[in-house]
This record gives structure tokens, C-alpha cells and sequence, in this order.
């Protein structure tokens, strides 16, 4: 059966019990749906401040950027979209425990990702997305948090259920089984259609007659009646 596990040796009960493994509520999906909804949050806000987007195809990936300090971090529109992303990803995943792991991984890669380039080149990400030294902070934090999200797992609870027993089958029944004799007598007795039959005896009342005790009987009835009228 799925779900179930044949507890082990060192448990207080019998051989003959079943451990239900219940699962509980999951400890990634919590933490990925408040740091993707802290994500959105800076990067709607961010995009207030400074909505510039520099050209794709000028820019990347050695270009040089400048950025808008906003609450200590230098941000410019590709830096609100990278963390819009990210954390729409994150609240997108908190809907199941797998699938909340599986962008926890993938989003802390991408932020750990970013906070990387970020170091190599000093000013920005891939010429792309402005970043000072509390942008690339924030981005390895972020990054290592959901790493670490990616491995929660989901809480569980054990319950021991002993096994269900079954009755024997009709007719399979013997003296040893006083729990059973009642039933298989009445299903023995049952007749045709389910209509009770009557006793042996009462239905060998006529087969027990003899011939001798017919013609007594007979007799018996003449000498009551009287003799014949003329």
C-alpha cells in the first residue's frame, strides 16, 4: 500500500503492525513565498526610482552602467526586473513542497549567479543591471537562503495501525469457531429462494408410517363409525 511502511524491529509493538507515515505541512514553501514577495516588493518599488532598461544588445556583457541609489542599494530597471523575477518564480513555486524546492534551486543559482558576476566586473551584472556592494550583498544573502530552502524538507508524523482482521469464509466453519456457529447453521437450514425449511422430523412424518400401523388406523375408524346401514 502506498504511504505505508512495515515498522522497524526496535518499535514497542507487534510483528504483525503497520507504521502510517503522515505528511505534514512543509517547511520550504514558507520561506519561499515571503523572500518572493520581499523580492517583487524591492522591485516594483525600485522601478519607481529608476526605470532605465540599457540596450541589450550595446551593453552585454562587458558594458558599464550606472545606477540610482535606492535604500543603499544601486539599482536601475534591469536590476528591479531581475529581482521581480525572481520572486515571482519563488511565490509561483510556494504552491506545493517539490515544486517549492525545485525554484528555491533554481532562483539561489541565479542570485548566487548574479552576486558572482557582479564581483568579477565590479560595477554592474553583465553590463545589464546596475550593482554596488549592498546590491551584490543582497544578492549572494538571497542566494544562499534559497540554496538552503531547496533542502528543507516536509515534516512527517508515524502512526502505528494494527492490521485489520478478516472472518472466515461461509462453510469454512468447525467446531473451534463458536463465533460462527449461529451463521453457518441458519445459511445450512436456508432453502430455496431463501425460505426456511421445516425439521427432518417433520418432514418424515409420513415416510415413518408403516403398513401395519395404516390398517390399525383404519380399523380404529370403522369400529368409531359404527356398523353399515342397510
Amino acid at each position: 500500500m502506498f504511504n505505508r511502511r512495515r515498522r522497524t524491529a526496535d518499535a514497542v509493538a507487534t510483528d504483525d503492525d503497520d507504521v502510517v507515515v503522515e505528511h505534514g505541512p512543509s517547511l520550504a514553501k514558507g520561506p519561499a513565498l515571503i523572500a518572493g514577495s520581499l523580492l517583487v516588493a524591492f522591485g516594483l518599488a525600485s522601478l519607481l526610482k529608476n526605470n532605465d532598461f540599457p540596450a541589450f544588445s550595446s551593453s552585454f556583457p562587458d558594458g558599464t552602467v550606472q545606477g540610482t541609489n535606492f535604500l543603499g542599494f544601486e539599482v536601475n530597471g534591469w536590476t528591479a526586473f531581475f529581482a521581480i523575477t525572481a520572486g515571482a518564480l519563488l511565490m509561483f513555486g510556494a504552491a506545493q513542497h517539490h515544486l517549492a524546492k525545485i525554484m528555491s534551486l533554481l532562483v539561489g543559482l541565479a542570485l548566487a549567479a548574479c552576486a558572482v558576476f557582479a564581483i568579477i566586473d565590479g560595477q554592474d551584472v553583465l553590463g545589464l543591471a546596475a550593482a554596488n556592494f549592498w546590491t551584490k550583498l543582497g544578492f549572494a544573502v538571497a542566494g544562499g537562503a534559497m540554496l538552503i530552502n531547496a533542502l528543507m524538507p516536509r515534516t512527517t508524523r508515524r502512526r502505528r495501525v494494527a492490521p485489520a482482521t478478516t472472518a472466515p469464509a461461509t462453510g469454512a466453519t468447525t467446531a473451534a469457531d463458536p463465533a460462527y456457529a449461529d451463521d453457518a447453521t441458519t445459511v445450512h437450514r436456508r432453502g430455496r429462494f431463501g425460505r426456511g425449511r421445516r425439521d427432518d422430523a417433520a418432514v418424515g412424518d409420513d415416510t415413518n408410517v408403516t403398513e401395519s400401523d395404516r390398517s390399525a388406523s383404519v380399523a380404529g375408524e370403522r369400529d368409531r363409525s359404527g356398523p353399515p346401514r342397510a
